[in-house]
């Protein structure tokens, strides 16, 4: 199981289009796959791809404005000045995370393009309902594919994956009192990273190991119900074995 590397392989195949993306591009980015793909790949190698620039999303749509093309060593972003009338000719390769949020900023980029055709890569499951309302805001059907790229979580090193996610502890201990709602976007996010996971090391658990009946509702329903039984990428996945502490 190599984290860094299931990253890397879904890097390689986004910025080629999965073969159908030839030519100079842009990469646009959310926050979170921001951080994601600058864990498993160094900006050098990014740009040696064809890759013209990377920068976000939801930077402004002005004549000119300030994008982030990557991290410096210390983590630092950099900006650059950015002139987007003059890259209209340039294709554009976006990896964001399925949310409402990034829906909305996709259908307003499609309503007014600023590049000449549109890949669009997700790091986890998109919902029908969102890609519906992707549809039908691309009037000049400039999407030419739509992929779920399962790279949902950070890679530290090949063996040490993280979510990044804050105020684990308050939820886990809130977990099956009236204060579980608070951090349901929380456990959402938990279930979306633990689900990609899987799916990119290839493992689907067979049983949870867990230490208190308060994790074990949590954690059984999660991978019993979310994962096994709701998505057919599980049904070709060999088993991960696990033993009840």
């Amino acid at each position: 199981m190599n984290g860094i590397a299931a990253i890397r392989s879904y890097v390689d195949r986004l910025v080629v289009g999965d073969g159908k993306c030839r030519g100079m591009k842009v990469l646009l980015l959310d926050g979170a796959t921001t951080q994601i793909v600058s864990c498993a790949v160094s900006q050098t190698e990014i740009l040696a791809k064809e890759v013209y620039l990377v920068t976000r999303l939801d930077s402004g749509r002005s004549h000119k404005e300030a994008d982030v093309a990557w991290g410096d060593d210390d983590g630092n972003l950099e900006l650059s000045e950015t002139n987007y009338s003059s890259m209209s000719h340039l294709k554009a390769v976006c990896f964001v995370r399925p949310t409402a949020d990034n829906i909305e900023l996709l259908m307003q980029e499609l309503e007014r393009p600023r590049f000449s055709e549109y890949h669009l890569y997700f790091s986890g499951q998109l919902s029908t309902g969102l890609l519906r309302r992707l549809a039908e805001h691309d009037p000049l059907e400039l999407v030419r594919q739509v992929q779920e790229f399962y790279a949902d979580f950070l890679a530290i090193n090949e063996d040490l994956l993280t979510l990044n996610c804050r105020d684990t502890i308050a939820m886990t201990v809130t977990a099956g009192t009236a204060w579980a709602r608070d951090h349901a976007p929380l456990y959402q996010r938990h279930k979306d990273g633990l689900s990609s996971i899987l799916l990119a090391l290839k493992r689907k658990p067979a049983a949870i190991r867990y230490q208190q009946v308060r994790c074990t509702i949590v954690s059984t329903s999660y991978f019993k119900s979310a994962c096994c039984s709701e998505h057919f990428s599980f049904v070709t996945i060999s088993p991960l074995h696990l033993h009840n502490s």
